[in-house]
């Protein structure tokens, strides 16, 4: 009696996943010149705009900033001292969120801490009296304020989009980080 042949699950790579790989490798490779602490690459969409909250004013002004937005997982660096201070803070950001500009060579970026983790370090905040960042879609913003009390929206042009990176920031402050 013959043996069945085994039919291992072969996955081909179709010519739109071989794009897509590319994409994503060549968007690995710039953001890595940029942030060397750059290990993966989470998320990215083709098109956002950044818009800047005046607090003053209350009122959105948008930026100079437009073109692709990519969220990346960044390595993770423990502070040697009991006194962290902002170069500890620059070390800490688990996560980096880049705008690659499309009109000019200036980038937009912002590093990303988990709030358990900016509440260990920095449980007084930065002296400004913000001890978390925050994220929350508001319309067709998705609104961020770090650390600093900066407050930005996203407008992401693709609505699926702005949801989906919307979610993947809400997990990126939220989650339960095992390194502290």
């Amino acid at each position: 009696m013959a043996k069945p042949k085994d039919k291992k699950k072969t996955k081909e790579l179709t010519s739109e996943k071989a794009l897509e790989l590319y994409k994503n490798t060549i968007t690995f490779n710039v953001l890595s010149r940029y942030d060397p602490s750059i290990k993966r690459l989470l998320y990215q969409t083709s098109y956002c705009v950044i818009y800047n909250f005046d607090q003053e004013t209350e009122e959105w002004n948008k930026s100079d900033y437009q073109g692709s937005l990519s969220l990346y997982i960044r390595e993770f660096k423990v502070p040697t001292t009991n006194q962290p201070n902002l170069q500890d803070l620059q070390n800490l950001f688990c996560y980096g969120l880049v705008l690659l500009n499309r009109s000019s060579p200036d980038l937009f970026s912002i590093g990303l801490v988990p709030n358990n983790v900016s509440n260990h370090y920095f449980p007084q905040g930065l002296g400004n009296g913000v001890t978390s960042m925050d994220v929350e879609l508001n319309d067709s913003l998705i609104i961020v304020k770090n650390l600093t009390g900066e407050i930005f929206g996203l407008w992401v042009f693709n609505e699926v989009d702005r949801l989906k990176l919307y979610k993947l920031l809400v997990f990126c402050l939220t989650n339960d980080s095992s390194d502290l």
